[in-house]
């Protein structure tokens, strides 16, 4: 039997959607079962891992932090994203975020999350704490499809 190849938005929109199930999955695991501490702890050592990584790869600047998102949400998951900026402030703006999509698409079929859940558990309980230990500050502003994301060393 022939097995279909899938173009590259096909693949895109499996692997974020198992993604999610697979980390709302695990998080709804760890808090019913350990707690929302451990969930924290679990964010919090995420985060430092992350950061030793992307230190390792010369990431320690606010336009690298930018485009090593931008690179792995355009053509991991699938969103439109735009960097612009200097080492010292960029802007990583979501114009639309494949996470979110998927996030409303298991709300719809019944996952109890909302699009600020899970904007706050992304920006929060990642993308900050990850810019944190690069000692990067980050703020953002909310859309309706994405965000924006601006990032300052």
């Amino acid at each position: 039997m022939e097995i279909p190849t899938l173009s590259e938005e096909e693949k895109q929109k499996i692997f974020t959607e198992m993604w999610f199930a697979v980390m709302m999955g695990s998080m709804g695991f760890i808090m019913q079962k350990l707690g929302p501490e451990a969930l924290e702890e679990l964010n919090d050592e995420s985060a430092k891992g992350c950061a030793t990584d992307m230190k390792g790869r010369g990431i320690d600047d606010a336009l690298k932090f930018a485009m090593n998102y931008a690179v792995v949400n355009k053509n991991i998951f699938g969103s439109d994203v735009v960097v612009e900026g200097t080492s010292e402030r960029a802007v990583l703006d979501t114009k639309r975020c494949s996470n979110l999509e998927a996030a409303l698409e298991f709300a719809e079929k019944g996952m109890p999350i909302t699009k600020e859940q899970h904007c706050a558990g992304c920006i929060d309980g990642y993308f900050k704490r990850v810019a944190k230990n690069l000692g990067i500050s980050l703020d953002v502003e909310f859309s309706d499809k994405g965000c924006k994301m601006t990032i300052s060393k």
